[in-house]
């Protein structure tokens, strides 16, 4: 992992560079590289982030799970760039299944309060943006940053109904999240996932933000 002390005060391009790579190597091979949280902070702050905007309750929402729980979070950093992202999200899917023919798989979701069911394509890819961020701002560690994308990659394209060792999708536990009504413990649960070329589409959004 390089030192922040060797790369915190070099030019753009270069603190760049190393998250451009970890991203090809995270959309080409799943592999999740380990590399410092300083790193990526400063080259999200030069994309348009605020991390100085964080208060107590922004960084309790972004060390939340969901996406409805890193809200709060994700807007105090990105502002008006959170919804932008989530309505590129969208457009992405649609560009994607006219140009593959292939439907992305549906997410959905039972309002707690309402009770409204809601079907989402976009959940694992607006994670995307909201667990880099977690990261980036020291509200998760990178082991859950590297399970959590990860099994968002590894789970594209497998069956629901087979386990891992048979060629099924990868499940993961979150503590506090998930939880069995009748024992209150911890269920496992596949993250949902996106096609290998969402992170580089992504990372190619993010950085056209650059202030």
């Amino acid at each position: 992992m390089t030192e922040v002390k060797n790369i915190k005060d070099k030019p753009f391009e270069e603190r760049i560079a190393e998250v451009n790579q970890w991203i090809d190597d995270y959309a080409s091979e799943g592999f999740i590289g380990l590399f410092h949280p300083e790193i990526l902070k400063s080259v999200l702050t030069d994309l348009g982030a605020n991390f100085e905007n964080l208060d107590e309750d922004g960084r309790s929402s972004l060390s939340r799970y969901s996406n409805k729980g890193k809200h709060m979070g994700t807007e105090q950093v990105w502002g008006v760039r959170r919804a932008e992202f989530k309505t590129w999200t969208e457009k992405w899917v649609g560009d994607y299944e006219q140009r593959t023919g292939r439907e992305l798989p549906k997410i959905v979701f039972k309002d707690e309060d309402t009770g409204v069911k809601r079907p989402s394509k976009t959940e694992g890819m607006r994670q995307f943006l909201g667990e880099i961020t977690a990261y980036a701002a020291g509200c998760i560690d990178f082991p859950n940053l590297a399970r959590r994308l990860g099994a968002r990659h590894y789970n594209f394209g497998k069956p629901k109904d087979k386990s891992e060792e048979e060629g099924g999708k990868r499940k993961i536990t979150i503590p506090g999240y998930n939880l069995s009504e009748k024992t209150g413990k911890e269920i496992p649960f596949a993250p949902a996932s996106f096609p290998p070329e969402f992170p580089a589409a992504a990372w190619e959004k993010m950085s056209s933000w650059r202030k």
